[in-house]
């Protein structure tokens, strides 16, 4: 669980990063430039198909977690900075409760924080459950069960997203 704190942390602060992007706009230049958005949703859908696939040819091996905590604080900014969906997702949720046309600086200081103290403990909860879970993946045999479980969600979400088109 506490080699796994720096990747979580990493991933919040990428997706602070993607919520000071929407609070500065970020999100109106997405709805203005919508075929680059659907190329990136295409380009998505690739990308689900083919960690899915990676995932469910993978080998049944049981690998011990990874201690290095500035390595997990690196990968965990980095895929969230590499999911441009934070930007659709804040664009879709702060102008419900925010007039962002409007916001000032000391709204923004109050946003931000919030948004990174609900991320962290929602992450924290996810934690939690993989903890309790990781007794599931204890035999290689169990292991490719989840591979193959997780890989065909992963394909179903991928399929739902190009539904979308």
């Amino acid at each position: 669980k506490s080699s796994a704190l720096p990747f979580v942390t990493g991933m919040v602060f990428g997706n602070a990063v993607w919520l000071v992007a929407t609070i500065l706009g970020l999100a109106a230049m997405a709805l203005r430039y919508e075929s680059l958005f659907v190329a990136v949703k295409w380009l998505g859908v690739a990308y689900l198909l083919y960690t899915a696939w990676r995932i469910w040819s993978a080998p049944a091996v049981i690998q011990a977690p990874d201690e290095g905590r500035s390595s997990g604080l690196f990968a965990g900014m980095l895929l969230t900075l590499g999911n441009p969906k934070a930007v659709v997702f804040f664009g879709a949720i702060l102008p419900q409760a925010f007039d962002l046309s409007a916001l000032t600086l000391a709204q923004a200081a109050l946003i931000v924080p919030l948004g990174v103290a609900v991320d962290f403990a929602v992450q924290c909860v996810y934690l939690t459950a993989a903890g309790k879970a990781r007794r599931l993946v204890s035999t290689p045999a169990h292991l490719r069960w989840v591979n193959r479980g997780a890989a065909t969600m992963i394909c179903g979400w991928a399929l739902l997203v190009a539904r979308r088109a």
